[in-house]
């Protein structure tokens, strides 16, 4: 098994002297469409003869990472979501010096994956690094980081271009094959390491890797990834064992430290000569190393259907995304008020326009979100934000009619059951916090609203387990003090 993870914010805008060359389709830019198939939403504004083999081709690669992460096709739930360009300027806009693409969370915590389309044929092992991070969330909710980076790196291969050709370089016995075998392979070299070996080889120190936070330096370059990389291979390939149990600990526990040194004693962060005896292992594995990896193979769902989505909604999604911003925070906020000012105008009825453009300027009125409401009584959003904010008399009922209206939306669902527990309707509330943690299992609000539910059902060591989870997922005082709170009322639990 493997996991992953890869954070990614998208978004190009339009409005504004900041983005000369984007046009929305409301001002004469191209026509924006989305396609839905077994596992993605797809808005682009590429024509429908480019967008059908583009589809085709990310389920393939779904089923190639999903087969070689879990070896079968179990079910992955909800949907995620692709922002591609057609136009690669548009793309850079919005994402900024991202050459292949990148992974986010947008309006409602909507896991997305921003790229110029061509990217998928261009550099498909970045695509399948970035769905590799995806689908390992499922599977690993909590990760460290370098297993996160070690892990997609792992599993990208497998979307590898068969026309790649062997490259090899001086000081290493770890090269890549003749030829990539019809990108179907799994644990071979990424083609992207095989350049970053050539050039920067220089060791990562295994203490400063175990504890890496995910951020490259412009000293280090990609030696976290490349060091990641090395670290997974070396466990997988010479201590596979203990390497299953670990993750079996990382898929259970969400306490990677403790994992850590409860599978591997022996190398423990915090003993210095364990930590050299480490390096010396990476070292020697780099140089000597011999290794092993397997062939995947998987059919994707080429089905999907296609339906149309407003400018003024591309416009709020777009900016949720958004990666590139003007560097002085005034400009920034004047591209975020003539984003929401046109995304308004364009639809004034939209319920997600105007509660974007009220949060904006600090005055969200919930009475003027019942009677947009009213006006789009089938948009699920209409009655998740007003929900949120309407008296407690007012907010089933709206919570209730979003989840109907949309039920794989994570925020839908735990927004209903976090209400229904505060209302020690905890029995009720269970099956919508399960549904809601199914869907995002990354998300720290999500696992404690269950930690709550498990506590005020009486069932104190899943809520103090989820309570930890939801600590090591986002840190911070709150989740310590909800967690603390859980303690209190369930000391059966400790």
């Amino acid at each position: 098994m493997i996991p992953s993870v890869w954070m990614f914010f998208v978004a190009f805008l339009f409005a504004g002297p900041a983005l000369a060359s984007f046009r929305c389709p409301a001002k004469g830019g191209a026509a924006w469409r989305e396609y839905r198939s077994a596992h993605f939403i797809v808005d682009t504004d590429a024509g429908r003869s480019d967008v059908q083999p583009f589809v085709h081709m990310l389920e393939h690669m779904h089923a190639l990472v999903l087969q070689a992460l879990v070896g079968e096709q179990v079910e992955i739930p909800g949907h995620l979501r692709v922002l591609a360009f057609a136009d690669q300027t548009d793309f850079h806009e919005m994402g900024g010096d991202s050459a292949a693409g990148y992974y986010s969370r947008g309006e409602f915590g909507e896991p997305t994956i921003a790229l110029p389309l061509r990217a998928l044929w261009s550099d498909p092992e970045a695509v399948a690094h970035e769905l590799a991070h995806h689908i390992s969330f499922f599977l690993f909710p909590v990760q460290p980081r370098w297993f996160t980076e070690g892990l997609a790196e792992w599993v990208q291969t497998v979307a590898a271009r068969p026309t790649d050709t062997a490259l090899s370089f001086t000081g290493t016995h770890i090269a890549r094959g003749t030829k990539a075998m019809a990108g179907a392979m799994a644990g071979s070299i990424p083609v992207n390491l095989v350049s970053w070996l050539g050039y920067d080889a220089r060791p990562l120190p295994a203490k400063e890797l175990l504890s890496w936070n995910g951020v490259e330096t412009a000293s280090a370059e990609a030696r976290g990834h490349l060091w990641s990389w090395m670290l997974y291979h070396w466990l997988w390939n010479e201590r596979s064992k203990a390497f299953a149990d670990y993750q079996k600990r990382l898929a259970d526990g969400g306490d990677p430290d403790g994992a850590w040194r409860a599978v591997f004693p022996e190398l423990d962060p915090s003993n210095a000569d364990a930590m050299a005896k480490l390096d010396g292992e990476l070292d020697r594995y780099r140089t000597r190393g011999r290794f092993a990896f397997y062939k995947v193979q998987a059919e994707g769902d080429p089905h999907f259907s296609e339906a149309q989505i407003s400018s003024s909604d591309l416009h709020i999604l777009l900016l949720a995304m958004r990666r590139s911003w003007p560097r002085e925070p005034d400009q920034q906020q004047a591209l975020r008020r003539a984003v929401l000012d046109e995304a308004l105008a364009e639809d004034p009825g939209s319920p997600l326009a105007q509660y974007a453009r009220a949060k904006f300027a600090g005055k969200v009125d919930a009475s003027a979100l019942r009677q947009a409401v009213k006006s789009r009584p089938a948009d699920w959003r209409g009655w998740l934000l007003p929900g949120q904010l309407a008296p407690t008399a007012e907010q089933g009922p709206a919570l209730r009619k979003a989840v109907e209206l949309n039920p794989a939306s994570a925020a839908a669902q735990n927004a209903l059951a976090w209400l229904l527990v505060r209302s020690d309707r905890a029995k009720e509330a269970l099956p919508l916090a399960s549904r809601a943690l199914d869907l995002a299992p990354w998300d720290a609000n999500i696992v404690d609203t269950l930690a709550e539910v498990a506590a005020r059902l009486g069932k104190c060591r899943e809520a103090l387990q989820l309570g930890k989870r939801a600590v090591a997922t986002a840190g911070g005082e709150q989740m310590r003090k909800r967690l603390a709170d859980i303690e209190k009322r369930c000391p059966l639990a400790r």
